[in-house]
C-alpha cells in the first residue's frame, strides 16, 4: 500500500480564485502525485482567500485540522504548490518542524521535501519562510504602490460601494479577466447624505444627533436597523463626497486605526461625476469635527485661552443656552457658564409640572453682577445679529444649487445618449438574426433555429433592460430640468437674511451666531458684540 497524500490549496484573495476554486494548484499536484509511483492521494486541503501573511498557524483553521489529522496518523505527506502556500512568516517552519516530529513528510512541488532532520534544513527551513514574509511584504508594498498611482489618477481600486453610490460595470477588465467596475452616484441615497451634511454644517448636530435624526424621520440606515453615530461619522469624513478618491485613511498598527487626513493620499483631480456635496461643503464639515475634537481634548485652562480663537463653532448645539462659548465675563475675562435649573411641582390635580430658567453665570462670581437671565443676554444679541444680517449684501445662495442640478441634467443627457448607442445597437443585431432565421431553418447556417431563437431572446431581453434603463433617466432628467426651471425663477428674489435668521431653528441660529461672532463681553449692564465680519462693533447698552 502507498503512502496517503494529501494535499494544501491556498489563494490570499478572491480575485486569486477561478469560479471560487483554485484549479491551477489542483492540476499541479495531480500531475506531481502522478510522478511517485508509491504515492496515492487522499484527500484536499482548501484554503480560499486566506492571507498566510496576516494570519499566524494558530489563527489559520485548515492548519490546525491538518495538525490535528496528523497526530491520528491519517495520512503520510502534506504537498504543497511551494513554501509560501504553506506560510510567509518565520513561524511556519516550526509548524513543519511539528509535522516531521508526528511522522509527516511535508513536500513542495517547487522546492521538494522540506527536511528538519539535521540543523541545516531546519536552518533553511527558516530562511525559506523568512524569505517567503519579505516577498509578502514587498508585494503589499507594490500593491499599496499601485493603488495610490490608481488613486492619483481618479481610478476606483474596488471594495463596497460607500453610500450614496452603487458599482456598475466599467468597461475594463483585469489582469484576471474579470470585469472592473465603477462607482455611480445613486442620487436616492445620494440626497441622504446631503441631508447629513446639512445637519452637521448649517444646524451644527454631532455624529449621535444626526443618527438619531435620521432615525427619528424613519430613514432607512445603510444596513439593517438603525442609523448609528459611526455610520454617520464615516460619512462626514470620506472626501468621495466632494468628488475626491483617498487611500491611507486608515493604518494597520496592531488593528487598524485613523489616520489624520493630511496623511491621505487623494486624487490629483476631482471626479465631477462622483460629487456629492461641495469642497466647501465637505470642508466646513471637517472644520467643525476637528474643531470639536480639539475641544474635547484640551484641558478647562486650554479651552478657557482658545475659546476667542476657536470659537467659531460651538462645542454642541443641544444646549438650552445659545451664547455658551461665546459669552465671557467683562471683569475677569473668563466664560460664563451654565447656570440654569429646573423647577418641579404637582398641581392640586396630580398633574407633575416643570419649568426651566436659563442663566448665565460668572465662574468666579465677580463685578458687582456675575448671573444674567437667558432672556437679557440673548434677546440683545439676536436683535444685533438681524441687524448685522439685515445689512449683508445680497448674495445668490442658489447658484451652488443650480450648478450641481446642471452637472446632474448633463450627466442623465450622457446616459441617454448611451442608452440609445446600446438600443440601436442592439436592434440592428436582433434585425440581422431574424434575417439568418431562413437559413437556419434550412440547416445552411452556423447556428441551429433553437441556438439562433437564444441569442435573439437574450438581446431582445438586453434591450428591453435598456429601454427601462432609458425610462428611469428620463424621469430623473425631467425632474432636474423642473427644478432647474424653478431655481432660475427663484434667483431674482435673494433671501432676505434677517428673516430667515429670524424664523430659524435654534440649532440653526447658534451655528449662525458662532459664524458671525468673535466674543460676547458681558459687563454689569453693558453687552459688548465683537464681529468676526468687517463692520464696526455693535456696543449696546442695557438699563
Amino acid at each position: 500500500m502507498g503512502k496517503k497524500v494529501r494535499t494544501l490549496l491556498r489563494v490570499s484573495s478572491r480575485q486569486q480564485l477561478h469560479d471560487n476554486d483554485i484549479p491551477v494548484q489542483r492540476a499541479e499536484a495531480e500531475e506531481y502525485i502522478a510522478k511517485h509511483t508509491d504515492w496515492e492521494f487522499d484527500k484536499e486541503y482548501i484554503e480560499k482567500a486566506v492571507s498566510a501573511y496576516k494570519n499566524g498557524v494558530e489563527d489559520r483553521e485548515i492548519l490546525q485540522e491538518i495538525l490535528s489529522d496528523a497526530k491520528e496518523r491519517q495520512f503520510d505527506i502534506l504537498l504543497a504548490y511551494m513554501s509560501d502556500r504553506i506560510g510567509r512568516q518565520e513561524e511556519y517552519s516550526f509548524y513543519v518542524a511539528a509535522l516531521n516530529r508526528l511522522g509527516i513528510e511535508v513536500w513542495t512541488i517547487r522546492d521538494g521535501q522540506l527536511k528538519t532532520e539535521e540543523h541545516i534544513d531546519k536552518l533553511l527551513n527558516y530562511i525559506r519562510f523568512w524569505q517567503n514574509e519579505g516577498e509578502s511584504k514587498k508585494t503589499g508594498m507594490r500593491v499599496r504602490d499601485t493603488q495610490r498611482e490608481l488613486v492619483k489618477s481618479g481610478k476606483f481600486v474596488g471594495g463596497k460601494a460607500p453610500f450614496g453610490y452603487r458599482l456598475v460595470p466599467s468597461g475594463l477588465a483585469s489582469n484576471h479577466g474579470r470585469m472592473l467596475k465603477k462607482l455611480e452616484v445613486s442620487e436616492e441615497h445620494a440626497e441622504v447624505v446631503r441631508k447629513i451634511y446639512c445637519l452637521a454644517v448649517q444646524e451644527g448636530m454631532g455624529y449621535e444627533r444626526i443618527a438619531k435624526e435620521l432615525n427619528r424621520l424613519e430613514i432607512p440606515a445603510i444596513s439593517a436597523g438603525k442609523w448609528k453615530a459611526g455610520t454617520v461619522r464615516g460619512i462626514l469624513t470620506n472626501p468621495i463626497y466632494m468628488g475626491y478618491l483617498a487611500i491611507g485613511r486608515r493604518r494597520n498598527n496592531r488593528g487598524l486605526t485613523r489616520t489624520d487626513r493630511r496623511e491621505w493620499t487623494y486624487s490629483e483631480k476631482p471626479v465631477k461625476e462622483l460629487e456629492v456635496v461641495s469642497p466647501a461643503e465637505w470642508e466646513k464639515a471637517q472644520q467643525i469635527r476637528e474643531a470639536r475634537k480639539e475641544k474635547i481634548k484640551a484641558s478647562k485652562d486650554r479651552r478657557e485661552q482658545s475659546g476667542a480663537e476657536n470659537g467659531s463653532v460651538p462645542f454642541r448645539t443641544g444646549s438650552h443656552l445659545m451664547l455658551l462659548g461665546l459669552a465671557y465675563c467683562g471683569c475677569c475675562g473668563k466664560r460664563l457658564k451654565n447656570g440654569s435649573y429646573h423647577s418641579h411641582w404637582v398641581t392640586k390635580d396630580g398633574e407633575r409640572k416643570t419649568s426651566f430658567a436659563g442663566r448665565y453665570l460668572c465662574p468666579e462670581k465677580c463685578g458687582e453682577r456675575s448671573c444674567y437671565s437667558q432672556n437679557y443676554l440673548e434677546r440683545p444679541v439676536l436683535q444685533a445679529a438681524e441687524i448685522c444680517l439685515g445689512h449683508l449684501r445680497p448674495i445668490d445662495m442658489a447658484e451652488e444649487w443650480r450648478n450641481r442640478q446642471k452637472k446632474q441634467r448633463e450627466k442623465a443627457e450622457k446616459e441617454l445618449r448611451e442608452v440609445s448607442r446600446a438600443e440601436a445597437a442592439l436592434k440592428r443585431d436582433i434585425l440581422t438574426l431574424e434575417e439568418k432565421l431562413p437559413e437556419a431553418i434550412r440547416g445552411e447556417y452556423c447556428f441551429s433555429e433553437e441556438k439562433l431563437f437564444a441569442i435573439i431572446r437574450e438581446k431582445e431581453q438586453r434591450l428591453k433592460e435598456w429601454e427601462e434603463k432609458g425610462k428611469r433617466i428620463t424621469d430623473i432628467l425631467h425632474e432636474t430640468m423642473i427644478r432647474c426651471s424653478v431655481a432660475e425663477r427663484q434667483s431674482s428674489a435673494p433671501p432676505d437674511w434677517a428673516e430667515e435668521f429670524r424664523s430659524a431653528g435654534a440649532d440653526v441660529k447658534r451655528m449662525v451666531l458662532f459664524t458671525l461672532i468673535d466674543k460676547i463681553i458681558v459687563k454689569d449692564g453693558e453687552i459688548c458684540v465683537r464681529f468676526r465680519i468687517s463692520v464696526r462693533d455693535i456696543g449696546l447698552r442695557m438699563n
